[in-house]
């Protein structure tokens, strides 16, 4: 089997990102250690999420990174490198996992929305570094 080649660019992003999720994986530890959503229902939690520095940061972070795979993806099928394809779809999958679970948990509170979080950054985190990796 062929060795795909790894052009700086995809290299210096997935670094980039590998930070980033550090970053926002640290903002959502510290969310769910000492932020309290109030329990009276979606309209606040959101309300309550709007107002808080550290909340915003970690949706914004989120966003951000989840634009970010997509633009990677973008470009990967667009320069044709099937192994940067791969890789940045399975990005994009785990970020909208995380995303998704991030927006559910602020409308729930539910712990398994957390979870999701959790295997959605885990998914990122090692279909970008396996990229790294084989690449």
């Amino acid at each position: 089997m062929e060795k795909a080649l790894k052009p700086r660019m995809f290299v210096r992003e997935v670094v980039g990102v590998n930070i980033a999720l550090v970053i926002q994986f640290l903002l959502g530890m510290y969310i769910n250690m000492y932020i309290e959503f109030p329990k009276t229902g979606p309209l606040a939690a959101w309300t309550f999420a709007k107002h808080s520095v550290v909340v915003m940061s970690h949706i914004v972070l989120g966003t951000l990174l989840l634009i970010g795979g997509i633009a990677l993806l973008v470009r990967s099928i667009r320069t044709r490198n099937r192994h940067w394809t791969i890789v940045a779809a399975i990005a994009v999958f785990g970020m909208l996992m995380s995303w998704s679970g991030g927006e559910r948990y602020i409308t729930t509170q539910n712990d398994i929305a957390s979870f999701f979080m959790a295997m959605g950054f885990l998914v990122t985190l090692l279909g970008l570094d396996w990229g790294l990796y084989m690449g």
